[in-house]
């Protein structure tokens, strides 16, 4: 591609595979910026667990992978952030060291070799601020999932403490960057607000997703109905998750949901399926079912009949609904679930709140069959398709600044 530039994405921890939201959100970025003809590096300051036991501890070495044509994902797994990052999770504590250590210029050579190297640099999440040095004149951008500092006021009480740090950050970040890419108005309001001279642009990238990657194999609706020994006439719903706190709140009432409502579930063949960490391994009780984690979630979504949004607190938007949106599931969702996209109730989705899942189960079963909700979620899709699809968002994002043209 004529004008291709070389970028480095700056992360604070190894995203592929994406186990997280967040995760989602930052590997379909930088495939869809590579898709673009840019030379992407994906620089993860620190691994995951496996990591370091494959690598036998801490290593010079950094763990190298080619993702895809023009993408490429290089983790540091030195001891340094290494060390940083697991005494930062087992305390519950936010990445406060990891900003301190980058702002002061403390990071690996690989990543000022790959500094020099690059035209743009994309920092994802506020914890990864511009790092001092010869680079400093080049542009920086950040990628917004959310306000960080909202979701710490509605955390543990250890977030709950650095609530007030975090809002420090995110209020200075206008002033460290070129632009922020935002995910809702939400943060674009927030930002414009700590901009008075209007000097960023704050681009959408909403949680898009890769369309392309959620169209399941022959046989996959087959072949986990009758793993999860569900039989056609059976429904299910399926809330897709990590371990993110307004997740495990929702996961709560919704056990609570299955256990109140059984004879109710029975009754209609509802079944309820967490899919993912937020579980830490597979159960089943009634109309409950929890798959702990997965390799894939495609097989699963294309198993279920609806995808669940139960979310009622967090900040930003919700990756799982953009995902059942391209996976072609019509969806229930709480109003505040919808925040950040287009989505009008009894038009696009079936809006609830927690006390009135029961009516909103309901009416899903009893209004449709299952093949006029397949043609209902097509035709969602196809409204909405330019939110949901991640290739199109950063295209139209990027094309507001000229620092990624020729």
């Amino acid at each position: 591609m004529s004008g291709a530039k070389r970028i480095v994405m700056l992360c604070g921890y190894r995203i592929f595979p994406p186990s997280t939201g967040g995760h989602v959100h930052s590997t379909t970025i930088a495939r869809a910026l590579a898709r673009l003809g840019h030379d992407v590096l994906v620089y993860c300051l620190a691994g995951r667990r496996e990591d370091y036991t494959e690598a036998g501890g801490f290593s010079r070495t950094p763990r190298r992978v080619q993702i895809e044509p023009g993408l490429v994902e290089e983790t540091n797994l030195g001891p340094l952030y290494g060390a940083l990052q697991t005494v930062s999770r087992r305390l519950g504590m936010p990445r406060v060291g990891q900003f301190e250590l980058l702002r002061r210029g403390l990071v690996p050579a690989r990543l000022r070799e790959e500094l020099r190297r690059a035209d743009i640099i994309v920092c994802d999440f506020p914890f990864c601020p511009p790092v001092p040095g010869p680079w400093s004149s080049k542009p920086w951008f950040m990628i917004s999932h959310e306000l960080e500092f909202k979701l710490f006021r509605q955390g543990s009480r250890l977030e709950r403490r650095f609530a007030g740090w975090m809002e420090r950050v995110e209020r200075a970040a206008p002033g460290r960057y070129r632009d922020i890419f935002v995910c809702a108005q939400e943060d674009r309001d927030f930002f414009r607000a700590q901009d008075p001279a209007g000097r960023l642009k704050l681009p959408y990238i909403r949680c898009g997703v890769d369309s392309k990657m959620y169209v399941a194999a022959p046989g996959a609706r087959e072949r986990v109905r009758a793993q999860l020994q569900l039989g056609d006439d059976d429904w299910l719903v399926v809330f897709s998750g990590s371990r993110y706190g307004p997740n495990l709140d929702a996961l709560a009432e919704l056990r609570e949901f299955c256990r109140a409502e059984a004879d109710f579930l029975a009754a209609q063949r509802i079944h309820l399926l967490a899919l993912g960490s937020m579980v830490a391994a597979p159960e089943r009780a009634g109309a409950f079912i929890a798959t702990g984690p997965v390799p894939e979630v495609l097989p699963y979504f294309a198993a279920a009949d609806i995808g669940l949004n139960p979310i009622t607190r967090g900040s930003g938007s919700n990756v799982k609904l953009f995902e059942y949106l391209v996976a072609r599931l019509p969806v229930i969702s709480t109003v505040f679930g919808v925040r950040g996209t287009d989505l009008q109730p009894d038009v696009d989705y079936l809006p609830y709140e927690p006390q009135s899942l029961r009516a909103a189960l309901e009416r899903f079963v009893q209004s449709r069959s299952r093949a006029q909700w397949r043609q209902h979620a097509d035709e969602v899709l196809a409204r909405h398709f330019r939110s949901c699809d991640i290739q199109e968002l950063v295209r139209d994002a990027v094309a507001q600044r000229p620092e990624f043209g020729p």
